[in-house]
């Protein structure tokens, strides 16, 4: 058997929606499974190069837990994923705040279960959703690369929307620099007053209804108190062109927990060159998550 997942970017956060919104973009992985050729794992495209080959990878960690998680239901021994080859090709880069662990860890889960022949394709991808965010532990991530779309993710309920045809996403991708979410995180002050928890609440509503219905009053929507303010001061080159994206009158948050900015386009409004060391990417949205592709 022989079978690829196809899974997208996302980048989560949206500004004031910290852990809880996402969005899937256009930018996919493809992970290859085929249980008829020699073992092994391969990678090409983006992280190639220190990308794990040992099966610590993501993709093959996520089956790991996928296969105890079907024992654990069915019995041990009823199903077990057969050895196989793996080869990703990727496009999402690695630690910029895109996605990339949460996109190999819904492909992980997703191949499983589509080996064991035990997906059901009305509840799966949530399914998906719910078991890869337990592994990578980012659930808003996860959310947007299992169904696609703008999602809200809350504990134990989510939400998959359509945004407004309008909505183009621009991604100003640093070659180098990398931010992992771990460091991000902890750069994030532990409390917050009453008063910047209620200013990110409404503002996380107000970026989705402009998200669904008028994009491009988005930006003063996407203001934030909670994280962006200490993640950017981690990394000074992303700062600098953060201001220089909201002066040139555009919407723009950090993308996940960075360095990566999203930023919207506007008919009328140019967006700034970011100059040398950054990739400027004009990637549409993608109302699908993960799809299972059979050869």
């Amino acid at each position: 058997m022989r079978l690829t997942a196809r899974v997208p970017a996302t980048a989560a956060n949206l500004g004031p929606g910290f852990d809880c919104l996402g969005l899937a973009l256009d930018l996919c992985n493809e992970f290859t499974v085929d249980t008829e050729a020699e073992p092994g794992i391969t990678w090409e495209g983006e992280g190639a190069g220190e990308l794990p080959t040992d099966g610590s990878d993501m993709v093959s960690r996520a089956m790991r837990v996928a296969e105890r998680r079907i024992a654990e239901a069915h019995g041990a021994g009823a199903f077990e994923v057969p050895a196989l080859a793996l080869h990703g090709t990727n496009r999402i880069p690695l630690d910029r705040g895109l996605g990339s662990s949460a996109a190999a860890a819904v492909a992980g889960v997703t191949l499983a279960y589509r080996l064991l022949d035990l997906d059901d394709p009305d509840s799966f991808a949530t399914t998906a959703l719910w078991l890869a965010a337990e592994i990578e532990g980012h659930p808003d991530n996860a959310a947007a690369a299992a169904l696609g779309g703008l999602t809200i993710v809350v504990a134990d309920d989510v939400e998959r929307l359509d945004p407004h045809p309008g909505v183009r996403p621009i991604l100003f991708v640093p070659d180098e620099i990398r931010l992992s979410t771990e460091d991000a995180r902890r750069a994030i002050p532990e409390t917050v007053t009453r008063e910047d928890a209620v200013f990110n609440v409404g503002h996380a509503a107000l970026t989705v209804a402009r998200l669904l219905h008028d994009p491009d009053r988005l930006r003063l929507a996407m203001r934030d108190r909670l994280h962006q303010d200490a993640r950017l001061a981690l990394v000074p080159q992303a700062r600098e062109l953060y201001l220089a994206i909201e002066e040139a009158g555009l919407p723009v948050c950090v993308s996940g927990s960075g360095p990566t900015l999203l930023a919207f386009e506007r008919d009328g409004r140019e967006p700034p060159d970011p100059g040398d060391g950054w990739r400027v990417l004009r990637v549409p949205l993608r109302a699908t998550g993960v799809e299972i592709l059979e050869a």
